[in-house]
């Protein structure tokens, strides 16, 4: 028989009888924090997955416009914007209309919309195609169709801007309005340069500046045609917000009509609530 006097003399069993002792009265929850404690050392630290990007944008717009050049006139204007992403793919649609009467004449009536497809070919690097129509009566053209091929460089891409610029071609038909006649063929192939910059001053505010340059390549005439578009939109909710717009259209040789030489440049001016999905 193994006395407590003999255990009190043997080391090895003096440290075996402590050992029971704490192992008895140990807690379940210590015992559980001491094995997710030796889990969490051995499990590799990972960082939190970025957020990711929607595969879509849609924004529509409502307002009301001043219209300078050809003519001089208060008009409504409405617009839209949509693109739809996918695996390397680009679409991107948009249309602004603006549309003016006033003493039973029609003053102002612009339509400016266009279909866009583009590839990333490389990083920051994308090749598009693009078709386009106008309509700008006040300026002497009836309808006029554009196709267009390009490449894209993503120039600055951070938080706060983004750069885009372009280069490439168009081919374009035009049919003018009656009375009208120009120097230009009905249709001419034209170079094309452009450049679409955004700031953003919020998480919802912004700033946007756009703007092509397309000279005709044709031996018939040096003509050329520059557009801008300048956008500032201030939130007032997260999917609703106030809109200022100022559309350029510049023709360095408008037509004439019926025998009166037109004007080279028509602005918008707009202001308007815009939603954004």
């Amino acid at each position: 028989m193994v006395t407590s006097d003999a255990l009190s003399r043997s080391p090895i069993a003096l440290a075996l009888l402590l050992a029971a002792s704490v192992i008895m009265n140990a807690s379940p929850v210590d015992a559980q924090g001491a094995s997710t404690s030796a889990s969490s050392a051995k499990a590799p630290s990972t960082k939190p997955a970025p957020p990711k990007r929607k595969s879509y944008e849609f924004t529509t717009s409502l307002g009301f416009s001043q219209t300078r050049g050809n003519a001089e006139a208060l008009a409504t204007n409405v617009s839209n914007k949509f693109k739809y992403s996918l695996a390397g793919w680009s679409v991107q649609q948009d249309l602004a209309f603006f549309y003016g009467k006033a003493n039973g004449k029609i003053n102002t009536n612009f339509w400016n919309g266009g279909l866009r497809g583009e590839r990333n070919i490389a990083p920051r690097i994308g090749a598009f195609m693009a078709a386009r129509y106008d309509r700008n009566q006040v300026q002497g053209i009836n309808n006029r169709f554009q196709q267009g091929f390009g490449v894209n460089v993503m120039a600055l891409d951070d938080k706060r801007n983004r750069l885009t610029l372009s280069m490439g071609g168009s081919l374009f038909q035009q049919e003018l309005a009656p009375g009208a006649t120009a120097r230009i063929p009905r249709a001419f192939p034209a170079a094309r340069a452009a450049m679409d910059y955004r700031r953003r001053l919020t998480e919802l505010a912004y700033i946007q500046q756009s703007a092509e340059y397309l000279p005709a390549v044709s031996d018939a005439s040096s003509q050329f045609f520059v557009n801008a578009e300048s956008n500032v939109v201030a939130p007032l909710s997260k999917s609703v917000g106030l809109k200022m717009g100022y559309v350029i259209r510049y023709n360095s040789e408008p037509p004439v009509r019926n025998q009166v030489q037109l004007r080279t440049t028509d602005t918008f001016f707009s202001s308007g609530l815009t939603v954004t999905f």
